[in-house]
């Protein structure tokens, strides 16, 4: 842990130290930061490269530290350790962690993941949390429930096909002062049109099991299942449960086309395929089939080499590939839809590709160096295996050449 923390000094913590992302350990007091509650929960890890054997930490910010500050080893605590954990099918590594019951106000969560080999990598990453403030939710009585029932969530003089096709449902939770807490809305589709109650209050539902420890529940009690359920086909029998009784509800239902959406429809002048084109060809973007009344269209080139661009008569992108070099290139663009004081955004990225590419002859596999399962590989090391060489940039065993992606451990 010393040479951790000589590599790692106080104040580099949360960017590893790492000169090109101090950014994120600058004194800020306005980080975006998750509602969380005291207790158990999974922290899902996405390890686009796995390493295995590794080995994890998870350390709190002690009571009293300003998380504004950029961050020192004397600032936390280990609350949650972990061995060699297997990572999922899904490039996930799941593991619960435990905030203390005692805690709560603003604090960072603090993960360490560290490479159990010789080459030891390690990573760090800083979560901004805000800890609810009252404490852990009590486990209810067996039988019982623990939340007090409100009005219906849908009124009585609401039938199932009373929002038509375009319209858009909505509902609003308010706090115990009548402030409105949270909007949830659902376009109506020819698709979910017999079903769009469930669909809105699974949305409501949801959102507070993930954010607020189930304080809000659309439904009621099932006694024989000892659970809160929405009770489906059951249009004007399910209400909204708060805790406490100290939220409310509205149901409402909004002209089509109030609510903005941003949807972005390429058009290439020559086919675009695997979104790319090749050098010299045009590029339409275009939004024509976004969603509201639309005040102002607004386009970004948000990566890439500057290009050329123009825009049409009705609001399309053209982008000339032909003002960039014959090389291949990555661009995106952003479209900004604004209307009746909302705003809505989306992102559209393809690649340029040289219209010319001659490869140059690759390494011929050098004969008896085939892949080993069992063998271990360090950086520089070559193998061949399925007709291709392979070099490890790291140490390495067991791990396939082919199967460890484009950022993994052989090229």
């Amino acid at each position: 842990m010393e040479a951790v923390k000589a590599a790692i000094p106080d104040g580099s913590l949360c960017y590893a130290n790492d000169p090109q992302k101090r950014g994120m350990g600058a004194e800020h007091s306005q980080w975006t930061r998750t509602q969380m509650q005291p207790g158990t929960f999974e922290l899902v890890f996405n390890a686009t490269a796995p390493h295995n054997p590794s080995f994890w930490q998870f350390y709190i910010t002690k009571v009293g530290v300003d998380v504004s500050k950029p961050l020192k080893w004397d600032d936390l605590t280990l609350i949650q350790e972990y061995g060699n954990i297997a990572v999922g099918s899904d490039k996930k590594y799941r593991m619960n962690v435990t905030i203390p019951a005692d805690r709560s106000g603003d604090a960072i969560l603090y993960t360490r993941w560290q490479r159990d080999d010789a080459v030891g990598e390690g990573f760090y990453n800083c979560s901004d949390i805000t800890i609810a403030g009252d404490g852990p939710i009590d486990p209810p009585e067996p039988g019982l429930p623990y939340l007090e029932q409100g009005a219906a969530f849908i009124p009585d003089h609401i039938e199932l096909s009373t929002p038509k096709v375009g319209e858009s449902v909505n509902y609003t939770v308010f706090s115990k002062d009548g402030v409105e807490h949270t909007r949830f809305s659902l376009i109506i589709t020819q698709d979910n049109a017999t079903d769009w109650d469930r669909l809105l209050a699974s949305q409501v539902n949801g959102y507070y099991e993930t954010n607020y420890g189930g304080h809000v529940f659309i439904g009621r009690w099932h006694a024989e299942m000892n659970h809160y359920m929405y009770f489906r086909d059951e249009l004007h029998n399910n209400f909204i449960n708060t805790k406490d009784g100290e939220g409310s509800g509205l149901f409402s239902i909004s002209a089509p086309n109030q609510y903005l959406e941003a949807v972005i429809t390429p058009t290439v002048l020559q086919v675009i395929k695997n979104a790319s084109v090749s050098y010299g060809e045009l590029v339409v973007l275009t939004p024509k089939d976004s969603i509201g009344d639309i005040d102002s269209v607004t386009w970004n080139q948000i990566s890439g080499l500057p290009v050329e661009t123009a825009i049409g008569a009705n609001n399309e992108l053209i982008i000339k590939t032909d003002s960039l070099d014959n090389t291949e290139q990555q661009l995106s663009f952003e479209l900004t839809l604004s209307g009746q004081g909302e705003q809505d955004s989306t992102v559209y990225s393809f690649t340029v590709l040289p219209t010319e590419i001659i490869p140059g002859p690759g390494p011929s596999p050098e004969p008896g160096n085939d892949w080993d399962a069992k063998a271990v590989y360090t950086a520089g090391d070559k193998v061949n295996h399925n007709g291709k060489q392979w070099s490890a940039q790291w140490w390495t065993q067991g791990e396939e050449p082919g199967t460890t992606g484009e950022w993994g451990v052989w090229r």
